[in-house]
């Protein structure tokens, strides 16, 4: 089986791109066309994607910062520490394959091929992992079967073989967070989301889309949480709520927000790396990812 090494990721490092006399932060952007035929879940990160037709999944994880060689992490680890614990690997069969391959805009691209232990025939599975800048971005393909994993192939290969590597400005700060719009914007704030959850009752591979319970919880001085279990909400009290708790022990879904003018910019992740922009709330209503939340 060949590897050519697509949805967008976003990561703050230290690349710089002249303009004039004066140079501009920019940020590396992972493109890549999505898998056809697979369901792609609202919750995030990572994109999230499973196939229709058998039990294959393919999630792409955002770029983060390293500060140390990650190659060699990767030999040691296979970075299996990133993995949401949904996708992560128990035992493996045996030792991992890993080479190399090339993505335009990438500065190295790295691929594990190993077998997860199962108790049977080794769940196969491929790691992607691309380096730019300081940062790297992981995608992450398995199968339950053999058989599931030949299904799927041709849709994930093609995805991969689209990966490219871009440059945008960075978004701009939340350093100043919100000031006196913080009064505006402080909150709970509920929406719905669709997630594919496998179906057990139905053929191997097969789920169903289902609306799910997500919501944002905004501080009058400038933190900002995403969750789904409303039960991390001591009593319902939003007043009582941890926000140094959910940065330690989530924190790709915590994070900082300012407002400027009529726009709320948003920044979630270990190092802020996902950015979101929109308008400030209207009433109770605030849009975020085309979702509207109503503010409790």
């Amino acid at each position: 089986m060949s590897v050519k090494v697509g949805g967008v990721l976003l990561l703050l490092v230290g690349v710089l791109a002249g303009r004039g006399a004066m140079a501009e932060p920019m940020l590396p952007v992972l493109r890549y066309d999505p898998p056809v035929n697979f369901y792609r879940s609202a919750i995030q990160p990572p994109d999230d994607y499973a196939f229709n037709e058998a039990a294959a999944w393919l999630p792409v994880y955002p770029f983060r910062p390293v500060t140390v060689d990650i190659q060699q992490l990767f030999q040691r680890t296979l970075l299996r520490e990133w993995i949401d614990p949904r996708f992560r690997e128990g035992a493996l069969a045996a030792p991992p394959t890993i080479g190399r391959d090339s993505v335009p805009g990438a500065q190295a691209v790295l691929i594990a091929r190993f077998g997860e232990n199962v108790g049977g025939p080794p769940k196969p599975r491929l790691r992607v992992v691309l380096i730019a800048g300081g940062a790297a971005a992981i995608v992450d393909l398995s199968a339950q079967t053999a058989a599931s994993w030949e299904r799927a192939w041709p849709a994930m290969s093609a995805t991969l073989a689209s990966l490219r590597v871009d440059s945008v400005a960075v978004p701009p700060s939340v350093a100043g967070g919100p000031g006196a719009a913080g009064q505006v914007v402080a909150g709970l704030y509920l929406g719905t989301v669709t997630d594919y959850r496998p179906n057990l009752q139905r053929p191997v591979g097969q789920g169903d889309a289902v609306r799910v319970l997500q919501y944002y919880l905004f501080s009058a001085d400038g933190r900002v949480y995403r969750g789904f279990d409303l039960s991390r909400i001591p009593g319902g009290d939003v007043s009582r709520f941890d926000y140094e708790a959910a940065q330690r022990e989530d924190p790709d879904n915590a994070g900082r927000y300012a407002a400027q003018g009529d726009e709320l910019r948003i920044r979630m992740g270990r190092q802020l790396e996902e950015a979101i922009t929109t308008a400030m709330p209207k009433g109770n209503r605030l849009v975020i990812n085309n979702v509207g939340y109503i503010r409790q």
